[in-house]
């Protein structure tokens, strides 16, 4: 899966917003000692919240090319599940070597965020892979390939905007939801943000975080991510199903924003239980 950075949108995977909703939903469920453990390294940079390194891994990605692989894993959109030598392989388009999918790549980093023996700047460059990881794993083209870059060369119109498909699902779904906009150089509202998932914390039950978390996500981490990604696998060809014959109509979007927005909302909310598990028992 190769990103386009010509269409801003697909640079970033549930984007912006939809990474620092997930951050600020974890963070109000962190443990005390978690939440402590976890502002000490957030200091040495200077930040405060998770919210703030969200993104992180993104915006490094024109300067370490070699890192774009990890965000995602290329399963055939037919495919029933993950298969790590066909799935998670060398991207001929970066200078990688070995398998360098989300899949492997998540696991390595949370195991690096909770080893006490490292230095704190390398154990908070593996909390800001994790809590960016753990939601690209939950967006589902990115654990998808039909031939199309998952959804990049699948280009459309989406209320009035030209774009494509996995920029429909990185942002312009959560944006058409909110109408929220990104800012300069991909800034958001990060007030706005942290409100409207404040609230939607609040509707998460408590049958819903035991149903999406394991007693022992830290241990289980890697088992764990394949299962996630087996999940969120599963929704993919359903965004290819919803669209029109023609992409380049108007008058669609109502219905497919109608679709998508409630799988990608339960996604966000399995995302922000998940990661917020993660957290506490990397960090106890």
């Amino acid at each position: 899966m190769v990103f386009s950075m010509g269409v801003a949108d697909s640079a970033h995977a549930w984007g912006p917003e939809g990474h620092a909703f997930i951050a600020d939903m974890a963070e109000a469920h962190l443990t005390p000692t978690a939440h402590a453990k976890i502002a000490a390294l957030l200091a040495l940079e200077g930040d405060q919240h998770l919210d703030q390194i969200a993104s992180w891994s993104d915006a490094i990605r024109v300067s370490e090319p070699e890192t774009g692989p990890w965000h995602f894993v290329d399963i055939p959109l037919y495919a029933a599940t993950y298969h790590q030598a066909r799935d998670c392989h060398v991207d001929e388009s970066f200078a990688t070597s070995g398998s360098s999918c989300v899949v492997v790549k998540l696991p390595e980093y949370a195991y690096r965020m909770a080893n006490v023996s490292l230095a704190p700047r390398q154990r908070l460059e593996a909390l800001k892979w994790v809590v960016h990881l753990v939601g690209d794993v939950h967006q589902p083209l990115h654990t998808e390939d039909d031939h199309d870059h998952g959804g990049n060369s699948l280009h459309l119109i989406y209320y009035g905007k030209n774009t494509n498909l996995h920029a429909v699902w990185d942002l312009g779904v959560i944006e058409h939801q909110f109408s929220w906009q990104l800012g300069p150089n991909y800034s958001i509202n990060r007030k706005t943000v942290y409100d409207m998932a404040m609230k939607e914390d609040q509707a998460i039950t408590v049958q819903q975080r035991v149903k999406w978390t394991s007693s022992a996500s830290l241990a289980n981490v890697s088992y764990e991510t394949v299962s996630w990604v087996n999940g969120t696998h599963e929704l993919a060809w359903a965004a290819y199903r919803h669209l029109p014959v023609d992409v380049q109509t108007s008058g669609w979007e109502d219905r497919y924003q109608s679709y998508a927005w409630p799988v990608i909302r339960e996604q966000l909310d399995m995302a922000s239980v998940r990661l917020a598990a993660l957290l506490n028992d990397a960090f106890r």
